[in-house]
């Protein structure tokens, strides 16, 4: 982290001086890494001294978000500039879990005050969805991609062969992107294809479909007014300005949502860009949260645009598979990537959008290298979300229809559990799961969803 933003203090021209001036440093959390408070720690190896710090909970939408309310408090005068810093070092970590080695990370004393947090930590799972098994991203997301795959009536290998070329085209991006973790550019054939090293994680994503989580990456950027970055002698073609933003969150429990293969919150966010007056054929440049191929194919609905499209492929990083997923901190990559872009390109105009949790949190923001004519927009598109409809979910036994479901697997790629939605025929949600291999493996070759089963005690049989 303090590489990082000593290194955008010198991209910007102003190096010392610009970190001097900063007023708040602001720490996204890490998974592997928990000190007291990670920005002061960066403030004073920096020796900045008088700098108000704070630290984020978890949330993948944290970054984004963290720009529109710095643009906004930079345009009501409250503040002049600020950094957000965020690294993960999970490789490093599980390297040294390997080889039995205590890792020597500088930690803090408790007479450390905990810093301000940005926002509150809510537990993103009900208990009921934590019985049957669904406590992780990779066990949820699936759900969100196999409902996607029935709404529009693909096969399974119809499915697959799609997903496959969606995510080949972002290795693509990362083969040309030199601080991407993965740049060998796999075929869409490799990703789909479970190998030793390509294990089936949860149906249908293999690994190269997942979040690449055990990466060594940090990025910051530093927010400051027109006015301060001008006086500092920052040049006019190192400047990205910020546009518009909006964020609203889906409904919290993934078991309230009324369906699963799509977000409302992205269509609502969305909206309101369009609202302030971003067009889509505007933004040359786009990164769309990616954390699994779901939540891309998702936004490109949202936004009416092809996510096959290899002329306009929706990542400048290539994604947080092959780009590199560092926790909660990816969109810091995104942002500095998308920077350099703009700058490369000065007459177009950006788009990043992030998320948090089980597509649960959401912020998306535009960028471009001049000055908004109207000023910074932000909106919050939340009470759209919250006056839509919540599914009614129960344990209750009895005739169900699936809904959705995926097939989890275990480091050897034997099948562990089949988690399932199922709907009762008054349309109530049922959780529910099996740990029949055999059924498992057939889940993974024929559709599941639609046909009828039975639950009892939690346990799904087809009919």
């Amino acid at each position: 982290m303090t590489r990082s933003l000593a290194g955008a203090a010198d991209d910007s021209g102003a190096g010392r001086t610009l970190l001097e001036k900063l007023e708040e440093i602001v720490a996204i959390g890490s998974f592997t890494w928990h000190p007291r408070d990670p920005a002061l720690l960066v403030a004073d190896e920096l020796s900045l001294r008088d700098v108000r710090t704070r630290l984020t909970p978890t949330g993948g939408n944290l970054p984004q978000s963290l720009v529109h309310e710095s643009a906004g408090r930079i345009a009501r005068g409250e503040l002049e500039a600020i950094a957000v810093v965020g690294a993960e070092a999970m490789y490093a970590h599980a390297l040294a879990r390997r080889e039995g080695r205590r890792v020597d990370w500088v930690t803090q004393g408790e007479d450390v005050a905990t810093p301000a947090m940005v926002g509150e930590d809510r537990i993103p799972f009900t208990p009921e969805e934590y019985r049957q098994g669904l406590t992780l991203p990779i066990e949820v997301y699936p759900l969100f991609e196999n409902a996607r795959r029935a709404r529009r009536g693909w096969s399974i290998n119809e499915h697959r062969e799609r997903v496959g070329r969606l995510w080949a085209n972002f290795a693509q991006v990362a083969a040309t992107n030199p601080h991407a973790w993965l740049r060998d550019a796999p075929s869409a054939e490799m990703i789909i294809t479970p190998s030793p090293t390509n294990r089936m994680v949860a149906f249908p994503y293999t690994k190269l479909m997942v979040a690449n989580q055990p990466v060594d990456m940090g990025a910051c950027f530093i927010m400051t007014s027109y006015e301060l970055a001008q006086s500092l002698g920052v040049a006019d073609e190192l400047m990205v300005f910020p546009q518009s933003g909006a964020d609203a969150n889906d409904h919290w429990f993934v078991s309230e949502r009324p369906t699963l293969e799509d977000s409302p919150a992205m269509a609502a966010i969305w909206r309101s860009l369009c609202e302030v007056g971003v067009d889509v054929d505007a933004l040359v440049h786009l990164d769309l949260y990616s954390c699994f191929p779901t939540v891309v194919q998702t936004a490109c609905d949202v936004l009416g645009i092809d996510p096959l499209d290899a002329s306009r492929i929706p990542t400048v990083t290539g994604g947080l598979t092959f780009g590199g997923g560092p926790g909660n901190n990816y969109v810091t990559h995104s942002i500095a990537t998308m920077v350099e872009r703009l700058r490369d390109d000065p007459t177009s105009q950006g788009l990043v959008s992030a998320l948090g949790w089980f597509s649960t949190k959401h912020a998306w923001g535009t960028y471009a290298t001049s000055p908004p004519a109207h000023g910074f927009r932000w909106r919050s598109a939340q009470a759209e979300v919250d006056a839509l409809p919540r599914a009614v979910c129960v344990i209750e036994d009895g005739a169900v229809t699936v809904e959705t479901y995926t097939v989890t697997h275990e480091r050897d790629g034997s099948p562990r559990r089949l988690i399932a939605a199922a709907r009762r025929d008054d349309g109530r949600r049922v959780w529910c799961h099996s740990l029949d291999a055999v059924l498992a493996t057939y889940a993974e070759a024929e559709e599941l969803i639609g046909r009828r089963a039975r639950v009892r005690d939690g346990i799904l049989t087809l009919d």
